[in-house]
């Protein structure tokens, strides 16, 4: 009687989600390594685009410091050109043979959701019925590159005939996802700038949507993703909200260069939010 009365609660399981924002999104390692090395528990994890591949790459076995590691050197410029292939005006500028083949370093090709360590979900929009598309089962790297597939750069991915694109055209920090996977608490972690002119400039400055046309659908992709973050915030509240402060100049397509001040940034944030996490995920 008295063991029951006098018994433990159970910790609350944990979950993550990660956001899209291309190269900002590198600033999830940095958050990932902080909950390594303070030995944190994960227990589901959620995201989009770069948050989406981080997430599945994590979960399918890689540590923080190989993930670290390939980010550090994929800030050499060679080795982001490497990943170019161009490709006839169709339905993306680039084919995404040479990021598919790169991404199975990450996670192999054969890969299923029920082999990763924890359960994983990544958000697509469907092209053809305007609407969400979440994947959590079936080929990981297939989910990972329509999650990752921005319109216009990258062609749709036909998964159940689907044609999937990059979930943060509708849903950039898919906080209702941790909970589905059974978690208690919900820890979020959003990278995308704020809307004033100055940062939307810069993430746009360097890369191939810094002028023109190309300059000006790259603004309404940011500003619609912002505001429907906002939307998705106010619906389904995490448990807490980690904004990591990175510099503005690390622009979603041209921040690869700027890996390591990313990463750290994202460290400095988790670090600085320790007690808070803490008391969410050891309660």
């Amino acid at each position: 009687m008295f063991r029951a009365l006098f018994r433990r609660r159970k910790a609350p399981r944990v979950g993550l989600v990660l956001s899209g924002g291309g190269a900002r999104g590198l600033a999830h390692i940095g958050v990932l390594k902080v909950f390594e090395e303070e030995g944190l528990p994960i227990h589901a994890l959620a995201g989009t685009s770069m948050g989406g591949l981080i997430a599945a790459a994590y979960a399918a076995g890689m540590s923080t410091s190989e993930l670290e590691a390939a980010a550090l050197k994929l800030a050499n410029l060679r080795e982001l050109a490497a990943l170019v292939d161009l490709r006839p005006p169709r339905r993306g500028l680039l084919a995404g043979e040479h990021v598919r083949k790169y991404l199975t370093k990450f996670v192999g090709e054969d890969v299923t959701f029920d082999e990763l360590r924890f359960p994983v979900a990544m958000q697509a929009v469907d092209l053809n019925s305007g609407k969400e598309h979440t994947l959590r089962e079936g080929n990981v790297l297939d989910a990972v590159m329509a999650t990752s597939a921005f319109p216009g750069v990258f062609p749709p991915v036909e998964i159940d005939g689907c044609q999937l694109v990059d979930g943060g055209v509708l849903n950039n920090l898919p906080t209702e996802q941790p909970r589905l996977l059974g978690a208690d608490v919900v820890i979020a972690v959003y990278v995308t700038a704020a809307l004033d002119a100055d940062e939307l400039d810069a993430q746009t400055d360097g890369s191939i949507f810094s002028r023109g046309i190309a300059k000006d659908l790259m603004r309404v992709a940011l500003i619609v993703s912002r505001a429907m973050t906002e939307v998705r915030l106010k619906e389904t509240p995490p448990d807490l909200l980690l904004c990591p402060p990175i510099p503005a100049e690390a622009g979603v397509f041209s921040g690869f260069t700027h890996a390591a001040e990313i990463i750290a940034a994202g460290e400095t944030c988790a670090r600085e939010n320790l007690t808070a996490i803490k008391k969410i995920a050891l309660a």
